[in-house]
C-alpha cells in the first residue's frame, strides 16, 4: 500500500509576475531536478506554466523553495495550483513556449548583473571587455520585445544568429546562460560600429570604441546608443564642451546628469547618504539627485548652480568601459530641443552637427524609446522625479473597484505617461515629455498603440484631463471609446490614494503650477476632500489674476508683479513694466485667476531676487531652495491669513509677501527663503488641523510637483506627523503630473 506522502500528483501550476526575461524557467529547471520534481515549464504570453509530478512531500519541498528563491529580477506576485492530467513525465524539462491571451509583467530592462562584470574584465573570459555581455539575469528586456512570450525570436535579439559555443552556454542547465534571451559574444554581435560625422569612415569593435574615447577625452562630444535610445557623451570638467553640448541640444539650460564609474567616484564629487547609496545601485539604476560637495570641480556649465548633481551609475557593459577609461561623463539624452530622445541609427548618423564628432552604435534595433529614471531621496525614502528605464512596465498593482474593466488613462500634457489597466495591474508607461511638441505627441500615441498590443489591452473606458485643450484628452475622444473626464488636482490625490490602497476620506493637499480647474479657473494650491470617486475643494490658495496665463510661467518677475499689485503692495514692486501690468491686470487683458502654489513660489523667488526667469521648468523654486540649503540660518517667520468664503477656506499670501519685501533688505536672503518654506509647511498644517476638526479625517495625502522640494516636504511630513496625521506620499510614480495617469485610473475603476 502507498503511503500518502510517497503517491504521486501531477499540478498545474500558473506564476504571474515578472517570470519572462530573468532566468525564472532555468530557476525552476534547477529546483524540479533538486527536488525529484518530473514535468515541463514553459513561457505562456507573459506567465509561466509549470506541470509537476511527483509525490506530495516533494511537490511541497519544492513548492516552498520556489517561492522563497532569489532570482536576479524575477518577482513572483500570484501563484495558482490546480490538480492535472497528464502522461507520465521521465524527466523535467524546459520546453517551446506558446502565446496566450493574458499577460502577466513584462520585466523592466535590466543592467549588467555583478557575474557579468566580473567576466567582463576577466582575461581567460571569451567575453573579456564585451560592450553586450549579459545572462539570464540582465541587460535589456522591456526595450527590444517586440511580441510575448518573451523568447529570443520575439525580441530583436533574432537578428544575430548563436554561434556553437553561445548555443551551448544557452543549451547547458548549469550554465548561467542558460535560456538567456539576449545571450551574445565578438562571434554572434552585437557589434560596436564608429562612424565619424567629419570622414564617413567605419570602425568596428575595439577600434570604434578606441575611437569614441579619443574624441571624448580630447574634449569632443559623442553620440552613444544605450538601451532605450542615443546618449550625448563627454567630459564634464570641459566648460566649452558642455557649452557646445547646449548649442548641440538647442540651448537647454537645465543641469546634466553625470555617469560614475562606481559609488567610490561619485563620492568625491557628491554627498551621499546610505539611502541614496542603495538607491544609486538599485536594479533601476536611476540618476539620482544627491547634494553637491563645496569644492566640486564638475563644470558649473553643467551643474548650472544647482545644489544638486544628478548622478547615475553606469548599467550596461559598453557605459563601464567608457567610465573606466574617461572618468565621470555627462550622459544625457540624444534629443534636439523638446524632441523625443533619438533611438533610430538613421536618424543619428543623418544628424549633422559641427558639435558632434561622431557616433558609437550598433545595429541592433531598438523598440521603444525609454529615457533614464530620475528619482531623489526624500524622508530617507526614495521619490521619482521621473518614472522611465529600470521601472517601466513594472505595474502598480489596484485591487479596487471594478476589477474586470479594462481603462485606458491618458494622463496630462506636460511630463506626460499614459496607464493601462487590466486585472488589477496598472502599468504607467514611460515618461515623454510636452505633447505640444508634434513628435512627441506621435510617439505618445505611437507608444499607446505598441502598449495595447503588447499586453492585449481592448480598453472598455478612457479616462482623461478635465481642460477642454489638452491634447492628451483630444486624441482620446477621438478613439470611439467611453470618456471619463476627472479634475487634475483629483487626479493627483487619486494616486497616491491608488498607490496606499486608501479606500477612507482624505485630505489631499495638491500643489502645483497649473491644472484646469472646475470653475474654469487655474488652480495649483488646493485641498480637497477625497472619498472614492468624489472630492470636495475645502481650501485652496486665494485667486491672483496673472497675466499671460500658462504661457508667462517663464517670467517669474511678471508674476511677482501681479501677486504684489493684488495684495496692496504696490510699493514694493521692481520692475519697469509696472505700469503696463497693473493696467492690463485692472482691465482684465489677457488674464487668468490662478490659485497656484507654483506661482506663488515663482514670485518669491523673484522678491528676493534668486531667480526672476525660468528657462526650464521649476528654475526659480530650485533656485528658492538652494539659498534655504546653502545658507542655512534661523527661519525668518512668515504666516498666511485666512478667510472662509462659501464654506471654503481661502489662503491669503499678503503677509507673507510683505514680510519678504519688507525685510530682503536687511535680513539674510538664506533666512527668508528658509521661512517662506517653513510657512508654507505650517499653513499646511493649519489647514489640515481645521479640516480634521470638521470632517474627523486623519489621512494626509501630499501631492504635485512643488512636493519635490525636498525642504518643504519633508518639513511638511514633519509637523503633519507631529499632530497625529497619517501623511501618505507617492513613491511608485512622481508627485508631478508623471502621476495624473495613475489617479485617473484610479478613478476610473471608482466611478
Amino acid at each position: 500500500m502507498v503511503n500518502g506522502e510517497d503517491k504521486r500528483i501531477t499540478k498545474r501550476i500558473t506564476v504571474y509576475g515578472i517570470v519572462q526575461g530573468v532566468g525564472f524557467r532555468p530557476l525552476v529547471y534547477h529546483i524540479a531536478r533538486k527536488h525529484n520534481i518530473l514535468g515541463t515549464v514553459r513561457n505562456i504570453g507573459g506567465l509561466v506554466e509549470i506541470i509537476t509530478q511527483s509525490t506530495e512531500r516533494d511537490f511541497e519541498d519544492f513548492l516552498q523553495e520556489l517561492k522563497t528563491s532569489e532570482c536576479g529580477g524575477c518577482e513572483i506576485v500570484k501563484i495558482e495550483i490546480e490538480d492535472y492530467l497528464a502522461e507520465k513525465f521521465s524527466d523535467f524539462k524546459i520546453i517551446e513556449s506558446s502565446a496566450d491571451e493574458q499577460v502577466s509583467i513584462i520585466p523592466p530592462d535590466l543592467p549588467v548583473c555583478l557575474e557579468c562584470q566580473k567576466e567582463l574584465y576577466t582575461d581567460s573570459d571569451r567575453r573579456l571587455l564585451n560592450p553586450f555581455i549579459s545572462c539570464m539575469s540582465c541587460g535589456p528586456r522591456y526595450t527590444i520585445i517586440e511580441e510575448l512570450p518573451y523568447d529570443r525570436c520575439n525580441t530583436t535579439m533574432k537578428d544575430f544568429t548563436m554561434c556553437h559555443s553561445c548555443n551551448k552556454d544557452y543549451t547547458s542547465p548549469d550554465n548561467r546562460r542558460f535560456h538567456a534571451q539576449t545571450i551574445s559574444c565578438y562571434d554572434c554581435g552585437p557589434y560596436l560600429i564608429f562612424r565619424g560625422l567629419t570622414v564617413e569612415q567605419e570602425l568596428f569593435e575595439k577600434e570604434a570604441l578606441e575611437a569614441a574615447i579619443a574624441i571624448i577625452l580630447s574634449g569632443g562630444i559623442v553620440a552613444v546608443k544605450g538601451i532605450g535610445g542615443y546618449h550625448f557623451v563627454c567630459s564634464p570638467f570641459d566648460e566649452s564642451t558642455v557649452l557646445d553640448l547646449r548649442k548641440l541640444k538647442g540651448r537647454e539650460e537645465k543641469p546634466f546628469a553625470v555617469m560614475f564609474e562606481n559609488l567610490s567616484s561619485v563620492e568625491e564629487y557628491c554627498v551621499v547618504s546610505e539611502e541614496e547609496r542603495e538607491f544609486l545601485e538599485s536594479k533601476a539604476r536611476p540618476i539620482v539627485l544627491l547634494y553637491t560637495k563645496e569644492k566640486n570641480h564638475i563644470s558649473t556649465v553643467a551643474n548650472q548652480g544647482s545644489i544638486y548633481c544628478g548622478a547615475f551609475l553606469p548599467y550596461t557593459a559598453l557605459q563601464m568601459l567608457l567610465t573606466k577609461r574617461c572618468g565621470p561623463l555627462i550622459m544625457t539624452s540624444a534629443n534636439i530641443s523638446n524632441q523625443p530622445i533619438i533611438r533610430e541609427d538613421e536618424v543619428m548618423l543623418s544628424l549633422k552637427s559641427p558639435y558632434l564628432k561622431g557616433v558609437l552604435y550598433n545595429t541592433r534595433h531598438i523598440v521603444r524609446s525609454v529615457d533614464d529614471s530620475v528619482a531623489k531621496i526624500i524622508h530617507n525614502k526614495p521619490q521619482l522625479i521621473r518614472r522611465s528605464r529600470g521601472y517601466v512596465p513594472y505595474p502598480v498593482f489596484l485591487q479596487t473597484g471594478k476589477q474586470d474593466i479594462q481603462i485606458l488613462a491618458a494622463g496630462g500634457d506636460l511630463k506626460a505617461a499614459f496607464c493601462l489597466y487590466k486585472n488589477g495591474s496598472a502599468v504607467v508607461s514611460q515618461y515623454f515629455g510636452d505633447l505640444e511638441e508634434c513628435s512627441v505627441m506621435k510617439e505618445y500615441e505611437t507608444s499607446i498603440a505598441d502598449l495595447l498590443r503588447l499586453l492585449k489591452i481592448t480598453p472598455e473606458l478612457a479616462v482623461c484631463d478635465y481642460h477642454p485643450n489638452y491634447y492628451s484628452s483630444g486624441y482620446i475622444k477621438t478613439l470611439g471609446i467611453p470618456v471619463l473626464q476627472v479634475q487634475h488636482h483629483h487626479a493627483h490625490v487619486a494616486s497616491v490614494m491608488a498607490e496606499h490602497q486608501l479606500d477612507e476620506p482624505v485630505i489631499g493637499v495638491a500643489f502645483d503650477g497649473t491644472g484646469y480647474g472646475t470653475d474654469g479657473n487655474i488652480w495649483g494650491g488646493e485641498f480637497l476632500v477625497c472619498e472614492g470617486a468624489t472630492f470636495l475643494r475645502a481650501a485652496h490658495l486665494e485667486y491672483t489674476p496673472i497675466l499671460g496665463g500658462d504661457k508667462s510661467m517663464r517670467d517669474a518677475k511678471k508674476t511677482a508683479t501681479c501677486y504684489l499689485l493684488n495684495s496692496g503692495l504696490s510699493d514694493y514692486i521692481q520692475d519697469d513694466r509696472r505700469d503696463i501690468i497693473e493696467a492690463a491686470v485692472i482691465n482684465k487683458v489677457n488674464t487668468v485667476l490662478t490659485s497656484s502654489m507654483g506661482r506663488l513660489f515663482d514670485a518669491v523667488a523673484s522678491i528676493l531676487n534668486v531667480g526672476q526667469e525660468n528657462r526650464y521648468e521649476g528654475e526659480c523654486a530650485a533656485n528658492l531652495e538652494r539659498e534655504a540649503v546653502l545658507f542655512p540660518a534661523k527661519p525668518e517667520k512668515l504666516t498666511f491669513a485666512y478667510s472662509k468664503k462659501s464654506g471654503i477656506i481661502e489662503i491669503d499670501p499678503k503677509p507673507v509677501l510683505e514680510g519678504l519685501c519688507r525685510l530682503r533688505e536687511t535680513v539674510e536672503i538664506g533666512a527668508l527663503a528658509l521661512g517662506f518654506h517653513f510657512a508654507v509647511a505650517d499653513m499646511i498644517n493649519e489647514v489640515c488641523e481645521n479640516l480634521r476638526s470638521e470632517q474627523n479625517i486623519n489621512a494626509v495625502a501630499l501631492c504635485g510637483g512643488v512636493f519635490q522640494n525636498t525642504i518643504l516636504t519633508e518639513r511638511t511630513m514633519k509637523v503633519l506627523k507631529e499632530k497625529g496625521f497619517r501623511v501618505y506620499v507617492n513613491e511608485a510614480v512622481p508627485p508631478n503630473d508623471g502621476s495624473i495617469s495613475l489617479g485617473q485610473t484610479y478613478l476610473g475603476l471608482k466611478n
